[in-house]
């Protein structure tokens, strides 16, 4: 066994990637909510309490709910699902 100690770095290099932020409607009246609940404690419940909330302020259409696990992305199918059936969705949840 040598007598060497190997030293290593934790820092990185940063990797930064520019987007710009998706358009935002006029108005939300009429379109069709979805919620991605991740499964955790409440999540959904939180979410669709906030959708809840905006229906009594604005007409919306209907609810679209998926569900994916806490770690993960959804499934092609949730993605497909809530695509085609929301014109926006309220993702996440922390503890």
């Amino acid at each position: 066994m040598a007598d060497t100690i190997r030293i290593v770095s934790p820092v990185g290099q940063p990797f930064v990637t520019e987007a710009s932020p998706a358009l935002r409607p006029a108005s939300l009246q009429d379109l069709r909510p979805g919620i991605l609940e991740n499964r955790k404690a409440n999540a959904r419940l939180l979410m669709e309490s906030m959708i809840d909330g905006l229906r009594e302020r604005v007409p919306l259409g209907a609810l679209t709910i998926g569900s994916k696990p806490v770690a993960g992305p959804p499934s092609p199918s949730t993605f497909d699902l809530l695509v085609r059936n929301s014109d926006f969705i309220v993702v996440g949840s922390s503890d």
